[in-house]
């Protein structure tokens, strides 16, 4: 189901004034986190990560924050190699400021393709959407 469809049939209103903008914000930044795990680049990805950053990868990793959860992800985003990253959320649901999106991520590498469980929370900021809890589970 495409986001827009998604959000406007959950209520969801983005930031302060719930504009199909902020809407429209929140689609791109998804895009964009997905898309930096693609040819080991990791481009665009810093911006979209907040301060307060907790990131919780599957075992048998460790969660970690701030500064060291940021250099975990982009590290992460540097070594994968592959050729399609995407995040497609399930369900978004309003948390005060923040939003809480779950869904499936999906990986390809050559012609084998990979899922995983994902939760974000996003928090809006001056410059766009930010996340500041990512979790997921082992890829299959």
């Amino acid at each position: 189901m495409p986001a827009g469809l998604l959000l406007a049939g959950i209520g969801f209103a983005c930031g302060p004034g719930g504009s199909a903008a902020d809407e429209s914000g929140l689609e791109r930044a998804r895009v964009e986190l997905g898309a930096s795990f693609v040819g080991g680049g990791a481009g665009g990805l810093e911006p979209l990560l907040h301060e307060d950053l907790i990131v919780q990868p599957p075992e048998p990793d460790s969660a970690v924050r701030q500064e060291a959860a940021a250099s975990y992800i982009v590290r992460l985003a540097r070594e994968t190699r592959v050729g399609h990253s995407e995040l497609v959320p399930t369900t978004i649901a309003r948390e005060g400021d923040f939003l809480l999106e779950q869904g499936s991520w999906f990986l390809e590498s050559a012609s084998r393709r990979y899922r995983s469980r994902y939760t974000i929370r996003w928090r809006p900021s001056p410059s766009g959407w930010q996340v500041v809890l990512w979790r997921w589970t082992s890829f299959r």
